[in-house]
């Protein structure tokens, strides 16, 4: 009986060992199949520029050799996707409600394939915390919808669903695709949870006759702006060949057309071939709706070099936007605040005001003077007839 009962419990441990080995075998098959089939996403960093013109809000997305363009009419998102700087997908309405999302953090999430050079595009759905996402895929020959992603309700519980929103500014995604179907999970700041989200219903665009009017819109503001640029890049060139260089650029809004202004400054002092004795000029130029309105008079000309003297900044507000800049030779210093006006009514830029403030030192002893003039001081000033030079003499009072 002991012999039987052997041989019993020999072959019993034989079949075990059989069907585990069985069993791992095939788990290792399966693992396998899936790791072979499987592509995985990983969230990257990009170049983005967010910019209000006229009642058309930008939003520019930049990751390697691709291009996203946004623009928000109303309550309307088109986008047009360039890949190696040819448009695969021209405007088209796009699902994005950009009105929630706050002015500091655009919401918009990128993922990439690197191996395969395609990437997901990770929208906010519809409400400020973010409980949906809708998505799209790309690549340098297509964007296309992909689907829309909800989280699921046990995993709103683990988040406070106030809390979503700063949860989803400090996280990462990871994505995966098996099998054509893609599987999207969002890790939290603490990494102790993660959110995983769940197909959803898409919701419905507009017809394309609805939709033409936003597009063409579209096209005449991005006309507008292509043939700005293009002028103001022509006048640079220009100026460039001069001597000159960019040492000031910035935005703005000066007829509050909703359209984009530019203040920009130019100095020689950079020119190849200047010499120490060489003076250094400045030209201010501002560019409003095509026109370009310059002025070589209003900084100071003074020797290359001489870091005591010379443009310091613009400040902007509105349509004002004040030119500050000094002038020292080691026993006073005058500091000038020459403030212009832009008025619509004329269409042009007028002398506001002229701020001087003059600092003297002698000895141990410093003093302080300060004169405010305004158009009553000094009369009717166009910006392109100003000359810092001879301000004081029209200055009365």
């Amino acid at each position: 009986m002991n012999k039987i009962r052997k041989l019993k419990l020999i072959l019993l441990l034989t079949i075990l060992i059989t069907i585990i080995n069985c069993k791992d075998v095939t788990k290792s098959m399966v693992s396998n199949d899936e790791i072979v089939g499987s592509e995985n996403y990983k969230e990257v960093s990009f170049k983005k520029k967010i910019e209000t013109t006229s009642d058309i809000r930008e939003l520019n997305i930049q990751y390697n050799n691709f291009v996203l363009k946004f623009r928000f009419i109303e309550d309307i998102t088109l986008l047009q996707f360039v890949a190696d700087n040819k448009i695969v997908s021209d405007w088209k309405q796009i699902l994005f409600n950009f009105q929630y999302l706050p002015d500091n953090y655009d919401g918009v999430r990128l993922l990439f394939n690197k191996k395969k050079s395609e990437g997901i595009l990770l929208l906010p759905g519809y409400t400020e915390e973010y409980p949906n996402l809708i998505v799209y895929e790309f690549n340098k020959d297509h964007f296309s919808y992909l689907n829309n992603f909800d989280i699921k309700d046990a995993d709103l519980n683990k988040i406070p669903f106030e809390n979503l929103n700063k949860e989803w500014e400090k996280g990462s995604f990871e994505l995966t695709k098996k099998s054509n179907k893609y599987f999207l999970t969002f890790f939290d700041a603490s990494k102790k949870s993660s959110l995983n989200f769940e197909n959803s219903k898409s919701y419905e665009l507009l017809q394309e006759t609805e939709i033409k009017k936003y597009i063409d819109k579209v096209l005449l503001f991005e006309k507008d702006n292509s043939d700005h640029q293009s002028f103001l890049e022509e006048f640079e060139k220009r100026i460039e060949k001069e001597g000159f260089k960019i040492i000031f650029d910035k935005n703005c809004d000066l007829n509050d057309d909703k359209i984009q202004d530019k203040i920009l400054v130019f100095s020689n002092e950079l020119a190849e071939n200047f010499k120490p004795s060489d003076y250094e000029e400045s030209i201010v130029c501002v560019s409003i709706l095509g026109k370009l309105y310059q002025n070589k008079n209003i900084i100071l000309k003074h020797y290359i070099g001489n870091v005591a003297v010379g443009f310091n900044d613009i400040k902007i507000k509105d349509n004002f936007f004040t030119i500050e800049q000094v002038n020292s030779d080691g026993y006073s210093t005058v500091k000038e605040y020459t403030t212009f006006k832009f008025l619509r009514e004329i269409n042009q830029i007028i002398l506001y005001k002229y701020t001087r403030i003059e600092t003297s030192r002698s000895g141990e002893n410093e003093s302080e003077k300060s004169y405010d003039y305004e158009v009553k001081n000094f009369g009717n000033i166009l910006f392109e007839d100003y000359n810092s030079e001879t301000i004081l003499e029209k200055c009365k009072g």
